[in-house]
């Protein structure tokens, strides 16, 4: 899938969420004035409450980066983070995420790690939060004003890389790829489709802006 082909994805779910939400708004607003109860009201102002939730709660993926390594004499990606930030503000607990790798041959579910570290001086792939991060997912702080991320594993207008370490059976040699989504435990799933070249040059990949 090509940088276009996902740009035509984001744009298109990005639409389709304001038009639902205007559908859903109008619809209860309709159901509001048809009835004669105050129930109907607060039942319709929750049923708009419950569904505006699902369909804003979304980390978008801005950009996704790996780091090739040598191991047992050869060289693959062995780590990658993914740049993500909300499109609408919203209380996103990363404990209750969940993010899912797959490629030809299996599947790997990993779950947060409970650690946030903000980026320092090193390189973003020698952070002190790769030490921690094994079987499951870290995060790299880019932005967090109100320390929620950092201290309370909250996401709100934040910005952050997610790191992942892959298992070996993961490992991306040149011309593999691999699926990659993030998934709320309410909302909307966000993936992104990485692939190696042919040949590379630099230990740095960029999978390319989304």
């Amino acid at each position: 899938m090509g940088r276009g082909e996902m740009n035509n994805i984001g744009s298109t779910g990005i639409t389709a969420i304001s038009l639902l939400t205007s559908f859903l708004m109008a619809g209860a607003a309709s159901s509001v004035m048809l009835g004669n109860s105050d129930d109907l009201s607060e039942n319709a102002k929750q049923m708009v409450n419950d569904v505006v939730n699902e369909i804003t709660t979304y980390l978008k993926i801005e950009d996704a980066i790996g780091k090739y390594y040598t191991t047992d004499g050869v060289r693959s990606v062995e780590k990658i983070v993914i740049f993500v930030k909300e499109i609408i503000q919203n209380n996103i607990n990363m404990s209750e995420v969940t993010i899912k790798i797959s490629n030809n041959n299996d599947i790997l579910l990993l779950k947060y790690s409970g650690h946030a570290v903000e980026t320092d001086s090193e390189s973003i792939f020698e952070n002190k939060v790769w030490a921690k991060t094994n079987d499951t997912f870290s995060l790299i702080v880019i932005i967090d004003e109100d320390r929620s991320l950092l201290d309370y594993n909250i996401m709100n207008k934040d910005t952050a890389f997610i790191a992942i370490k892959l298992p070996d059976r993961f490992f991306m040699k040149n011309r593999d790829s691999l699926k990659v989504s993030i998934i709320p435990s309410n909302g909307i799933t966000s993936s992104i489709l990485l692939e190696t070249p042919s040949v590379h040059i630099s230990n740095i990949i960029s999978f390319g802006e989304i």
